[in-house]
């Protein structure tokens, strides 16, 4: 291996020691959203170091094929070190900053959507409900308007039917004139 492949493989582990410090600032930030279980805390911490040690060797394996030493795993942990020392404070405000970019922009889209989207479904289906409620009143109003149309006869010709009636049987069909008149008005 020359020299210039192993100062090419320090740099790129610095670098990537630097990248998996800032990762997981990342991760440890965002683990609180997700992470209820005790149980699913350590699957996701042991799936993110697999998933970076993977990144870590394909990323050796591209800058020399993939031949461990003891200096790249010190190169790895300077730049861990490095990220923990000089940038942390920088990456934690960059982070903060991009968060509440984030925050903000899903607020507008959230707005959007609902004043686009969702205002005039609630609008629409209040507007169909209550042409509906109108509707069945009118129905409503019509049914029991033909009902007093149609029964008008019927009445009229009961109540000359009643008053025909000896006054023995008038006094017979009070009592069912007195319970009708209690059904009508509950």
């Amino acid at each position: 291996m020359t020299l210039t492949i192993q100062f090419t493989t320090m740099i790129t582990m610095v670098l990537s020691g630097v990248f998996i410090g800032a990762s997981y600032h990342t991760f440890k930030r965002l683990e609180h959203l997700w992470f209820h279980r005790i149980f699913w805390r350590y699957i996701f911490e042991i799936i993110f170091w697999i998933l970076h040690a993977l990144l870590l060797y394909y990323v050796l394996y591209i800058v020399n094929e993939g031949i461990l030493r003891f200096y790249v795993f010190l190169s790895i942990f300077c730049g861990y070190a490095m990220f923990k020392s000089l940038l942390e404070r920088v990456y934690n405000k960059i982070l903060d900053y991009i968060f509440r970019l984030i925050r903000y922009i899903c607020g507008i889209i959230y707005k959007i959507v609902s004043f686009l989207i969702i205002q005039p479904i609630v609008w629409l289906v209040s507007l169909v409900i209550v042409i509906i409620m109108k509707l069945f009143s009118l129905v409503g109003y019509i049914v029991l308007l033909c009902w007093k149309i149609v029964s008008c006869p019927f009445k009229w010709v009961f109540l000359q039917f009643v008053k025909l009636l000896p006054k023995k049987a008038q006094k017979y069909l009070h009592h069912y004139y007195s319970k009708y008149s209690k059904i009508k008005k509950k």
